[in-house]
């Protein structure tokens, strides 16, 4: 059982990186196919439904839909502009630009491989851009042409500590305190946060090891992280 108060458990492990690319690529799919058979729900109400930001363009590469999600990741390093997704980086800037003037040639568009774009940001982690084309003609009524999802790296909202309290049978403050840590926080920032002692939030994390029968700070993340 590791109990260390000042390592922050790593985030978002290249294999795991790899494995949300592969179901968002799966994602994708289902909602080009909603889409393409005029389906009442658009691509990217259908994958805001799974909270995966994205932003459906046209033909010509205009912006004609961004879901609530993207909204969320917006600042003054990405955003929306003119009915174009905007990147402040110059260099991000033309490496997206390239990218969607290859996806709106109808000669390449099916047959280029679109590398994500990674978009630094000031004072925060990057956002990766993955660009992904509609393999299948648009209905005739469907604008859509490719979407685009948006990847904004940083810890994640850890799940509702009502929720772990029921799942796992902990107290109120262990609750709280799994909250902070399956977000990546080690124990030292949860007892910061919570303003209680170190060594109570020690005595509580062994009481979460013990009820979820877990030994490690990244095997009960990656537990906690389960629980919608």
């Amino acid at each position: 059982m590791t109990l260390d108060m000042d390592v922050e458990v790593s985030c978002v492990p290249a294999e795991e990186e790899a494995i949300l690319a592969s179901f968002t690529k799966r994602l994708i799919e289902i909602a080009a196919v909603s889409g393409a058979r005029g389906a009442a729900t658009s691509p990217t109400a259908a994958l805001n439904a799974m909270r995966l930001p994205a932003i459906a363009l046209d033909q010509r590469g205009f912006v004609v839909d961004a879901n609530a999600a993207a909204e969320v990741v917006f600042d003054n390093n990405i955003r929306i502009k003119d009915r174009r997704l905007f990147v402040r980086d110059p260099d991000s800037r033309n490496l997206l630009k390239e990218a969607i003037d290859q996806l709106t040639n109808p000669h390449h568009a099916h047959s280029v491989a679109l590398e994500p774009v990674i978009v630094p940001r000031d004072d925060k982690l990057p956002v990766i851009v993955r660009i992904w084309p509609f393999e299948r003609p648009s209905h005739p009524g469907q604008e859509v042409h490719a979407l685009l999802t948006l990847n904004a790296l940083g810890p994640r909202p850890g799940p509702p500590a009502t929720i772990l309290a029921k799942t796992f049978c902990l107290t109120p403050s262990e609750a709280k305190l799994a909250c902070i840590i399956a977000r990546g926080a080690p124990p030292a920032i949860a007892a910061r946060e919570l303003k209680i002692s170190r060594e109570t939030a020690r005595n509580q994390l062994k009481s979460v090891f013990a009820k979820t029968d877990t030994h490690r700070q990244s095997e009960l993340v990656a537990l906690l992280m389960q629980v919608g």
